[in-house]
């Protein structure tokens, strides 16, 4: 009875760790600003975009924007290298979450997206292209991969 208990005692932290390794599993992808985001998976359809490294085991408190798991591209885009800024273009329904307090802000693109537009992009034809100085990161969320300004593909 004791050494099935013990084994029982096993299979369930190894379980565990295993739930817990799938779940804290996110990946990093770099700007050509070397600005970084990190894109957290989580199990129930939760994505977290987070600017920089994080490494924290629960969710972000401040500065993140949360979205699902199945959205394909959203972009991610600074101003001369403007740290303090940073300009997210997704979902309508994506949520970005900003500390009151903080010099650093996310601001939804499409909160004003003419006059962004009008400041980041120039019209090229029938096409409209980033201006010069503006740093982005495309992120696939349900694939997995990001591709910066330069089109370098990264997983």
């Amino acid at each position: 009875m004791r050494k099935i208990f013990k084994i029982l005692i096993v299979l369930v932290c190894v379980i565990a760790g295993l739930f817990l390794w799938f779940d804290q599993s996110r990946s990093f992808f770099k700007a050509t600003n070397g600005e970084y985001i990190t894109m957290w998976k989580r199990y129930g359809g939760t994505c977290y975009l987070i600017p920089g490294k994080y490494y924290g085991i629960t969710k972000p408190n401040n500065d993140y924007v949360e979205t699902e798991n199945k959205n394909e591209y959203v972009d991610f885009l600074w101003f001369n290298n403007k740290s303090n800024y940073l300009l997210y273009s997704g979902n309508v329904t994506d949520k970005i979450y900003n500390t009151d307090n903080a010099n650093f802000r996310i601001i939804n693109y499409l909160n004003d997206k003419q006059k962004n537009d009008s400041l980041f992009t120039e019209k090229k034809g029938h096409y409209s292209h980033y201006k010069k100085g503006v740093a982005r990161l495309s992120i696939n969320i349900l694939e997995g991969y990001a591709s910066d300004g330069t089109g370098k593909a990264q997983r």
